[in-house]
């Protein structure tokens, strides 16, 4: 009985000793420089969104401290072959985890995703009122935002 026992733990000992020994090929891939890309975002928490006729107001929080305000025309949502949408929208349940990214490619402004509640009873919702002249509707980036 013994004698099976101990043969048993030895069978046992060299199959662990098999299994784990080092595979011969690598599991992680090499790092390759040239297949990197130049693009990088920035994520904003919003606070509100106030809808004008011809633009949003997205008012956002700045680095915990304090609040800004930045204009993002609707034209922005249009978009064509030869020029691409620069604003995207995603939705979310929860008005709590709304947020602005910002995508840059080569440190140049490429677009603005809204990841908001898509429906407009929702109280991160606003009208602003349509005898109140904005400014920066006819802008090309958001470099007014301010962290």
């Amino acid at each position: 009985m013994k004698k099976i026992v101990v043969l048993f733990l030895t069978a046992c000992l060299i199959a662990f000793t098999v299994t784990a020994a080092e595979p011969k090929t690598k599991t992680s891939a090499e790092r390759d420089e040239s297949k990197w890309t130049d693009l990088s975002y920035e994520n904003i928490p919003i606070l509100k969104i106030l809808e004008a006729k011809e633009a949003f107001v997205i008012i956002y929080q700045k680095n915990k401290i304090g609040t800004g305000t930045t204009v993002i025309p609707k034209e922005w949502a249009r978009g064509n072959p030869e020029n691409p949408r620069k604003l995207k929208f995603r939705n979310t349940k929860n008005p709590n985890t709304s947020f602005m990214t910002i995508v840059k490619k080569g440190g140049e402004f490429r677009r603005v995703i809204l990841t908001i509640p898509m429906s407009k009873r929702n109280a991160m919702w606003g009208v602003l009122d349509n005898s109140i002249k904005l400014e920066g509707l006819d802008k090309q980036n958001l470099d007014d935002v301010v962290l």
